[in-house]
């Protein structure tokens, strides 16, 4: 299935050039690339975008309409971003966005909440059809009320261009990107764990979690495993979740290197390494350096991967890139959060 959506903007060449800069940050790269078009292949379908002087045309392809929606909805709030007056101008042919409560939503329920160490906090959440979960994405995006009261909570809905609506004033919700920790699936529980930092919205609302907390979440989303072979891995305290589900689930006896960095008074974890993997703890300012060496000596024979601050993730994937020559199938450089908001996005 298919859909199509044609809007003018002040330039769509340089919303497109920014728009790809902005994937880049996630490393999503489009598998074409020449000008005034570009081509994406996600999990969630195709996306072609094509600009010429005003106009944008978009076409996206799915073999599953709430992933059409997904897609639909990605585009649309890129646009909507860049210009708020086209949130009533966008319409899209072909499949609608699919409208009301997201495809890909559902209520969770607190079942536990404990620390992993001092600068980490474990969720448990309850909840039904968690099969997708275990089959692609590392992330999800939670969400709970902003206020805690007794008032009925209101879950986001998706709008006719395929936006998410979220509440706001009283009914707003604190939404966040975490990774799972772990799942079981059958038995519908997964876990989150939680940098614990005074003044996140998130990470303040855990902190007071009880068992019967609703909790909403979307997903699966964000990547999955790195393909089996040499891997360098590492990131900062908010990607340390994400590397150890990683660590945990290597196969094969190529081994690696893992480097993770962590701020003063955070202690390093006791983890169980796969064969052939050596672990390293650095200073966070650090960690660039101690990344950088770790995968020094094996150039673009290793999948190189990383998350964390904006910066960071940035010289790191220009290292991958220019220095290392590694190509786009063999590496991963994500932004997990920014020096300038107000708190960490995992």
């Amino acid at each position: 299935m298919q859909s199509e959506l044609s809007v003018e903007l002040g330039n769509a060449g340089v919303w497109l050039d920014e728009h790809i800069r902005h994937l880049a940050t996630h490393d999503i790269h489009p598998v074409e690339r020449r000008e005034g078009r570009a081509v994406f292949e996600t999990d969630f379908g195709t996306v072609r975008l094509a600009a010429s002087g005003k106009g944008l045309d978009v076409r996206v392809d799915s073999s599953d309409a709430n992933d059409l929606t997904v897609l639909q909805g990605s585009i649309s709030e890129a646009l909507v971003a860049a210009d708020p007056a086209l949130s009533k101008r966008i319409t899209w042919s072909g499949e609608a966005p699919k409208t009301g409560r997201p495809k890909n939503f559902r209520t969770m329920t607190v079942t536990e909440v404990r620390p992993v160490c001092d600068w980490l906090l474990r969720m448990t959440l309850e909840g039904d059809d968690l099969s997708p979960f275990s089959e692609r994405g590392l992330h999800v995006r939670l969400m709970a009320p902003a206020q805690r009261d007794d008032r009925e909570i209101i879950w986001p809905t998706i709008e006719a261009n395929g936006t998410v609506r979220y509440p706001s004033g009283e009914d707003e919700l604190t939404v966040r990107v975490y990774t799972i920790r772990s799942i079981d699936a059958e038995n519908g529980k997964l876990d989150v764990d939680i940098v614990r930092h005074r003044g996140g919205a998130f990470s303040d609302w855990s902190e007071m979690a009880r068992p019967g907390d609703m909790v909403g979440m979307i997903g699966p989303g964000g990547g999955y495993f790195p393909p089996e072979g040499r891997l360098t891995i590492g990131g900062d305290d908010t990607a340390v979740p994400a590397i150890l589900r990683i660590l945990e689930n290597r196969t094969g006896d190529a081994g690696g290197h893992a480097v993770i960095g962590l701020r003063q008074n955070q202690a390093p974890l006791k983890v169980t390494l796969p064969d052939g993997f050596a672990l390293d703890w650095v200073p966070v300012k650090e960690l660039p350096a101690a990344m950088k060496e770790a995968a020094a000596a094996h150039g673009a024979d290793q999948f190189g991967w990383f998350a964390g601050e904006a910066e960071q993730a940035r010289e790191i994937r220009k290292h991958f890139q220019t220095v290392l020559e590694l190509p786009t199938e063999r590496r991963y450089s994500a932004v997990y959060w920014r020096r300038d908001e107000s708190a960490h996005s995992h």
